[in-house]
């Protein structure tokens, strides 16, 4: 009885595909991490010409595919199941990468400090309709800034005992948030065996992946952490304005970064992910609500679930700058398109104004309109 959506067909997702599996096979990913650079050449990889690229051949790919799990497990802090991630389970999470918050109690938005984000998390912690949690917001306010990412985690850690999406800011900071992790389970094996975080790794666009992006990529798969692959693809300015352009760059950011996990460690989970926008040139703006970022969501998630594997999406959320009708219009439509087409994990509740700014009141509407 449950109703879904699919914008593309078989054949289309089959098309976008070879071109993809085209483009990393014939042009290659340019891998700027020297450590996972030098690990996949011994696995196997060539390089193109110049050396500077290296070359994913399509073989490769669909069997790093076949290998990925179509589905995994998230547990909370005492090492019990929370949330499945596969299929068409939906769990709204946090919108992440906010760098301010609109303080409910004055209307100013301000950069945000560590009282802020403990009464997030107290208050997420309670919300019935979030799948887990997220560090949804940095504390630039009061922290130093090169350990604000294990300041975050360790806050979410302390205060919930649900999972929470994560990152590292910086090169090496992946095995700094994972010995926060281990406080909580008996060793690396159980770790995991039962994570209780799912990892971002930001594909950096053009077809490359930086140096923080390989090593966190390098440092998670080590760990056992999950990853979520996550390419901030800007219609119109560093992939094509068209969907299907759009998709083909797509897909072949997140390819290349699920094919360098099994290639690391077979079976390592992995969710096929993204925050797409539309580029806005004459207002240098790039919507995350835009329709056409929302078509290119869904969209991916379609070929994502062709594939048998676990999906990520920025939805449920609203460019706007305040918690007005324009912020429910847009946190309403994109949550009701990311249900539709079985999103595994929904980021995007409670933010606003292109992701950069949090707002607990807007978390609260968004709990009610994820039930």
């Amino acid at each position: 009885m449950r109703p879904t959506l699919n914008v593309l067909s078989e054949d289309l997702i089959v098309r976008i595909l070879d071109e993809a599996k085209r483009i990393l096979a014939e042009t290659g990913m340019e891998i700027r991490g020297p450590q996972l650079k030098t690990r996949l050449l011994d696995l196997g990889l060539k390089t193109d010409a110049s050396g500077d690229r290296l070359l994913f051949p399509a073989d490769v790919v669909e069997k790093a595919i076949e290998t990925a799990p179509e589905s995994f497990t998230l547990y909370d802090r005492d090492s019990q199941p929370h949330a499945e991630l596969g299929g068409y389970n939906v769990n709204f999470v946090p919108g992440s990468s906010g760098l301010k918050i609109l303080d409910h109690r004055t209307g100013e938005t301000r950069l945000a400090n560590s009282t802020d984000f403990v009464e997030y998390v107290r208050l997420a912690d309670g919300l019935e309709h979030l799948g887990y949690l997220a560090t949804a917001f940095s504390t630039n306010n009061d922290i130093e800034p090169r350990v604000s990412d294990a300041w975050r985690l360790y806050m979410s850690l302390v205060n919930s005992k649900r999972p929470v999406a994560s990152g590292a800011f910086g090169e090496h900071g992946i095995p700094r948030l994972v010995s926060l992790l281990q406080h909580f389970r008996s060793d690396a094996a159980e770790l995991a065996a039962r994570p209780m975080s799912v990892f971002t790794i930001t594909a950096t666009g053009n077809f490359r992946y930086g140096e923080d992006s390989c090593q966190n990529l390098l440092d998670c798969v080590e760990a056992g952490i999950p990853v979520e692959i996550v390419p901030v693809t800007l219609m119109g300015l560093i992939a094509p304005v068209t969907l299907v352009g759009a998709l083909v760059f797509h897909c072949v950011d997140v390819l290349t970064g699920l094919t360098i996990a099994q290639l690391l460690r077979p079976g390592h989970p992995v969710l096929f992910g993204g925050a797409p926008a539309t580029f806005h040139m004459k207002a240098a703006s790039s919507p995350m609500a835009a329709i056409e970022a929302q078509h290119l969501d869904v969209a991916y998630v379609a070929i994502a679930k062709y594939l048998g594997l676990p999906s990520q999406a920025y939805m449920a959320l609203s460019d706007g700058k305040a918690l007005d009708a324009q912020a429910g219009g847009e946190s309403f439509s994109s949550a009701l398109l990311a249900a539709l087409a079985g999103v595994n994990s929904v980021a995007g509740p409670g933010m606003l104004d292109f992701v950069l700014t949090f707002s607990l009141p807007k978390l609260v509407f968004d709990n009610e309109v994820c039930g």
